[in-house]
């Protein structure tokens, strides 16, 4: 029979009688309980453990979503700068990350809300900046030129920043509201009141210097030339890209902003 085992008959040829002391047949075999295991060791192997991602594996896609949206904001970065608000399509954004539209969607919601957090990723890379400034408020002539130099160099660097910029006043600064104006108040402009509050104690800058003017020649002296630097190259018929009038550009406006402030 192959091995397979067989019902015992009695002497009369019928089964016994359920309850016996004999093998149960096959349908009737009960399943094993947890509360009563075999007492022989079985010879088949174990079941895998389940493998649990109570450890690395959230760790790991918080950090892929992360670079994902990451990604997405950088490509959004550039779009935005080169196409302007208008021109950027989510499509391209999606595809220079390597992603998908609908990750964008899930991430950044509409093309309007991707716009207004590629303005707060630029103003807070800009206050970061800003924040790392160590300047020596008590030699405060070279912390000023220091500080239109700083200037001067940010926005040389980074030109995206400029062209959002145009865009977002093309919408008269809807997005840049409330939540971005209170969550990036400049730390440049406070270290600036430092830098005039310590120089007109010190007898250095005139007692009655207008932090706000001052600040506002500093950001347009160092704004305009970058912002306009095209245009103004074919209609001056002079490349203001060239190292040599960019260094001396900068020369100048670091004596005007002396000039403002220096007692006479």
């Amino acid at each position: 029979m192959g091995g397979e085992l067989v019902e015992p008959r009695s002497r009369l040829g019928a089964p016994r009688r359920r309850g016996t002391a004999t093998a149960q047949p096959e349908a009737a075999e009960p399943k094993p309980t947890a509360s009563k295991p075999s007492a022989t060791k079985s010879t088949e192997p174990s079941p895998p453990e389940p493998v649990s991602f109570a450890g690395g594996e959230p760790k790991r896609r918080r950090r892929a979503a992360q670079d994902t949206r990451a990604a997405l904001l950088k490509a959004a970065v550039a779009e935005f700068a080169r196409e302007g608000y208008g021109g950027a399509r989510v499509d391209r954004i999606s595809t220079a990350a390597s992603s998908n539209d609908r990750m964008l969607y899930y991430y950044f919601h509409s093309k309007e809300e991707l716009f207004r957090q590629v303005i707060e990723h630029c103003y807070a890379q800009l206050v970061a900046k800003e924040d790392a400034l160590d300047l020596d408020v008590t030699r405060p002539r070279e912390a000023l030129a220091a500080l239109v130099a700083f200037n001067w160099n940010y926005y040389w660097k980074h030109p995206e920043l400029i062209s959002i910029l145009a865009s977002e006043n093309l919408f008269k600064g809807r997005h840049v509201k409330n939540k971005i104006r209170a969550a990036f108040a400049s730390s440049q402009f406070f270290t600036l009141e430092r830098i005039l509050d310590h120089g007109a104690k010190s007898g250095v800058f005139r007692p009655d210097c207008d932090s706000f003017l001052v600040y506002m020649s500093i950001l347009s002296l160092t704004y305009f030339y970058r912002s306009n630097l095209h245009t103004l190259s074919n209609y001056m018929q002079v490349d203001l890209a060239e190292p040599a009038r960019r260094d001396a550009w900068l020369a100048h406006v670091q004596r005007m902003i002396d000039d403002l402030v220096r007692r006479p």
